[in-house]
């Protein structure tokens, strides 16, 4: 596949995080290379290091749901959502999270 953007895993052969990297290293990173975060991770929202990076950072950030599914699913997901994610994206300044729901609802976290 050629999406029409970059992708960049979080322990992908390009970023060489390690694989325990804490989130909010990764997040940091995200926020100076204006890269928009996505994870999987349910309590990505609840945990106050993360919202602290996502502000802290500027980070521009959704959760989408499918945490534990496999990644044939995932991909779904983030495809079904990409439309929404381009409109957000046009008209929002980070920092923010999203949270993506199965059925595509899109919920602004308060940070």
């Amino acid at each position: 596949m050629r999406p029409p953007f970059a992708v960049e895993y979080h322990h992908g052969p390009g970023t060489k995080f390690p694989q325990g990297m804490a989130d909010d290293a990764w997040l940091e990173i995200c926020g100076k290379n204006n890269w928009v975060a996505f994870s999987h991770d349910k309590k990505f929202d609840s945990i106050a290091v993360e919202a602290a990076a996502i502000k802290m950072h500027s980070v521009t950030a959704f959760a989408l749901c499918g945490a534990s599914l496999d990644s044939w699913w995932k991909l779904r997901y983030f495809v079904r959502a990409y439309d929404k994610v381009i409109e957000i994206l046009s008209e929002k300044k980070p920092p923010f999270l999203y949270r993506i729901s199965p059925s595509m609802k899109f919920h602004e976290v308060s940070l």
